[in-house]
């Protein structure tokens, strides 16, 4: 299937609350899922795979939910780029 926006998220507790949020927000013409891991590594590690296997359409936005914590954001940005 393919999809409008894809979240890939740091830990399972934020899906809970984007399943919650998400359909409030964003209109029901858009597809989206939500995708989580089991921490920073592991969706460090998962996103280039991710990009590569739900590139289905050239539309499709993803969205990567990693929280700060004491990180430089500007830093982190680069990292995850």
């Amino acid at each position: 299937m393919s999809y409008d926006l894809i979240f890939l998220l740091e830990e399972p507790s934020m899906k809970n609350v984007l399943e919650q949020l998400l359909p409030k927000i964003i209109p029901d013409q858009i597809t989206y899922i939500c995708i989580p891991h089991q921490g920073k590594q592991d969706l460090f590690k998962s996103i280039t795979k991710k990009i590569k296997a739900f590139q289905y359409s050239p539309d499709t936005r993803f969205i990567i939910v990693h929280d700060q914590d004491s990180h430089d954001c500007q830093k982190l940005k680069y990292e995850l780029l």
